[in-house]
């Protein structure tokens, strides 16, 4: 499967190599996104994200191609009715590949994406059950399949710049609630 992907990605980047970059007038650019977002279903998590993006036509409304990484963190212990984990840390990092579809108006422009990628789940404490007086370190390392739905509403502030925000919707339901994630970002596009 990784294989695939891979050969997908490549076959992608060669279409925007020689169609996109052999054109002088271009309208739509390559654009970087960062920001900042809040993640979860059963515990609040706090994160950022980074997302590359690549148009795949000039057209005013257009398909896309992006490459984003988020990572959220909870530092709040997790309890069980008998045992708890203190002094512990909850990281999400979700690397995903993203086809989209964006709609321009003047200054408003609308995302759609289907990210699909992988979701790396690491817990790292110490477990502590007060009752039996037991308490050793606790780690713990997941990697699951991720797949979703995204919007991003974005404002263009001028040619360069737009200020937006972010939102994700997973349609899999792994055991580390990969959950849902709502941020805000501000996007660089980069000129000829």
């Amino acid at each position: 499967m990784f294989l695939a992907i891979r050969k997908i990605i490549h076959i992608c980047l060669l279409f925007v190599g020689t169609t996109l970059y052999s054109q002088n007038d271009r309208v739509n650019n390559n654009s970087l996104e960062i920001g900042v977002l809040a993640a979860g279903d059963e515990a609040l998590y706090y994160g950022g994200y980074g997302k590359y993006t690549i148009p795949l036509s000039q057209n005013k409304h257009h398909f896309t191609l992006s490459f984003a990484l988020s990572a959220y963190f909870d530092f709040k212990g997790e309890s069980e009715p008998d045992a708890y984990l203190k002094n512990d840390i909850d990281m999400r990092i979700l690397p995903t590949v993203n086809i989209g579809y964006s709609i321009n108006f003047n200054k408003i422009q609308l995302n759609f994406e289907v990210p699909v990628g992988l979701s790396f789940a690491y817990t790292k404490g110490t477990l502590v059950n007060e009752r039996i007086g037991f308490e050793r370190d606790y780690s713990n390392k997941e990697t699951f399949f991720n797949y979703g739905l995204s919007f991003s509403p974005k404002y263009k502030i001028n040619n360069s710049n737009s200020i937006g925000l972010y939102s994700l919707v997973p349609l899999i339901n792994d055991k580390a609630q990969s959950g849902y994630q709502i941020g805000i970002g501000w996007t660089k596009a980069f000129g000829n």
